[in-house]
């Protein structure tokens, strides 16, 4: 038989930590609300995650709702929001949108679009640099963010001496394939090292892939067909897990046989 009797209270100390914004959430995977304080534990920002300084302490906080995720030496928030907030040091993929004397305009799928100097690429001069059409896209990275200017973007790599027309610089003009947009979580995911999906397709097939931090990807394969069969494979990834993606991957490739 149910009893009528009512349940007992929740003791005070219980109901005093419920009401309490400031919930440290550990870096872990939890869920997490807009104004909950993160615990870093050594590791930096990502997105979802601002650092706000109150005097001479300086705390952590979620600024969206979604899953807490530590990737390498990075914490950040997992959702499947689309828009894209530059930050200084990303690197995306954008599409040019227009074209003028000394700029581009970009668009990164961010809340205004971006611009990159016509100079902005190695080795490049008044008389020789890249013409970059409009619709074009490019992989570039994130020179300047600021929340009251527009954003900067940048095609010149750090790391390498070698000019833009030697086609051997890893940023610059992404010619041919075809490019496709995911939210910023599963782009995140695409950029692990240890990415299954990508691993696995590799194995039978051979293709060029692209994935900015801005949720655009670009991807070419030696066919249209394989590019096409290859993009639909890593859409519907997401969610499933190894054996899924195992199970699906080798239905594709007797089918593509």
């Amino acid at each position: 038989p149910l009893s009528s009797a009512s349940p007992p209270p929740i003791p005070n100390s219980c109901l005093a930590s419920l009401r309490a914004s400031d919930v440290a959430v550990r870096a872990r995977m939890a869920l997490c609300l807009p104004g909950d304080r993160i615990q870093l534990q050594g590791g930096r920002a990502g997105s979802g995650v601002a650092i706000a300084t109150d005097g001479s302490e300086a705390a952590a906080f979620a600024t969206a709702a979604g899953v807490l995720r530590r990737t390498g030496d990075e914490v950040l928030v997992e959702n499947l929001r689309k828009r894209y907030i530059p930050r200084e040091g990303d690197v995306v993929v954008g599409l040019v949108t227009h074209r003028g004397g000394e700029v581009y305009k970009v668009d990164i799928r961010a809340p205004s679009a971006a611009y990159m100097p016509c100079l902005a690429f190695n080795g490049a001069s008044k008389r020789n640099r890249p013409t970059l059409e409009v619709g074009s896209l490019v992989y570039c990275r994130v020179e300047a963010a600021h929340p009251d200017l527009d954003t900067e973007l940048s095609c010149i790599d750090t790391e390498t001496k070698k000019a833009w027309s030697t086609g051997e610089v890893l940023l610059g003009e992404l010619r041919g394939g075809l490019s496709f947009e995911v939210a910023l979580s599963a782009a995140h995911r695409l950029l692990d090292v240890d990415c299954f999906i990508l691993d696995r397709l590799g194995q039978d097939f051979a293709y060029e892939l692209c994935v900015g931090q801005n949720g655009r990807v670009w991807l070419s394969a030696a066919s249209a067909r394989e590019t096409v069969l290859l993009l639909q494979a890593i859409r519907r990834s997401f969610g499933m897990t190894d054996a899924q993606v195992e199970v699906m991957v080798q239905k594709m490739v007797e089918v593509f046989s």
